[in-house]
Parts: structure tokens; C-alpha cells; sequence
């Protein structure tokens, strides 16, 4: 077990943005519901630019940033694109991945607040974490939303 540092609670974080923001990326080219696509773009956009308010942060740890997130988000997207390939894209589905996804993004996010993080990072980091619980919120709405349509 590696030993948790201000570098790699950042590099988490931001390993986490990637991860939502390609997730998104995937999410948003397979919608077919406009307000859906609409918001999976704007969430996309959202987490490449917190991603890049984290490297300058990792950079002054002397960190090399991963900017094409986790090993476990690629695996995640690629079990979105074979589900989606035998059953279709399906908003709803992916409604429901973007939140499984956010719920796992917020609970990263709230355990960087109560451990290792840089000073100059945890003001960042609680702004961000406010967004990443507004995009759950949005998500999970969105997706009550449209199950009562269906």
C-alpha cells in the first residue's frame, strides 16, 4: 500500500477530472436527447478545466501529471461502450453511469478534504467538490426526470 501524500491525493484528483471529463466526452456522443447531450458537454468542459487548475498545484510538488486519467476509468468506458453496443445507447443508461460516476468523484473529493492536501490547494479542491455535488444533483434529477417519461 503506497503511502497517501499531498502528491498523490492531487494526483487522484486530478486523475478523477480526466476521468469524468472523457467519461462525459463518451457519454455526450452517445446521447441522443438533446438537454442530456447538452449537459454531459457542459460536465465535460467542467472537469477538463478543474483538471487544469490541479496541475500547477501538482507541478509545485513536483509532480508529472497523468492527463489521461485512471487505468479503472478507461476500464469503466469501455464496459459503457460494450454494454452500449448489445444493448444501444440508452440515455437513461447513461444517466445512470454519469451517476455512479459522480457518486464515486464526490466521495474522492470528500476524502481529500479530510486528509493530505497542500494548503494552497484546499480552497480549489472545496470549489471543486461543491461542483462535482451540483453535477450529482443535476444528473440524478435529470435521470428521475426522464424514468418518469419513460
Amino acid at each position: 500500500m503506497s503511502d497517501r501524500t499531498e502528491l498523490t491525493v492531487l494526483n487522484q484528483l486530478l486523475e478523477t477530472c480526466r476521468d469524468g471529463e472523457h467519461g462525459f466526452q463518451f457519454a455526450a456522443s452517445h446521447a441522443t436527447d438533446p438537454d442530456v447531450k447538452a449537459l454531459f458537454t457542459t460536465l465535460a468542459d467542467e472537469r477538463g478545466r478543474f483538471a487544469e487548475s490541479l496541475l500547477p498545484h501538482v507541478h509545485r510538488l513536483g509532480g508529472q501529471a497523468n492527463t489521461a486519467g485512471s487505468n479503472a476509468g478507461a476500464i469503466h468506458r469501455g464496459w459503457m461502450n460494450l454494454k452500449g453496443s448489445v444493448t444501444g445507447y440508452q440515455d437513461q443508461v447513461l444517466l445512470a453511469e454519469a451517476e455512479r460516476g459522480e457518486g464515486m468523484a464526490t466521495r474522492a473529493y470528500k476524502e481529500a478534504l479530510t486528509g493530505m492536501l497542500p494548503p494552497t490547494a484546499s480552497d480549489l479542491v472545496a470549489q471543486q467538490y461543491a461542483g462535482i455535488c451540483d453535477a450529482h444533483a443535476r444528473i440524478t434529477a435529470l435521470a428521475k426526470a426522464r424514468a418518469v417519461m419513460v
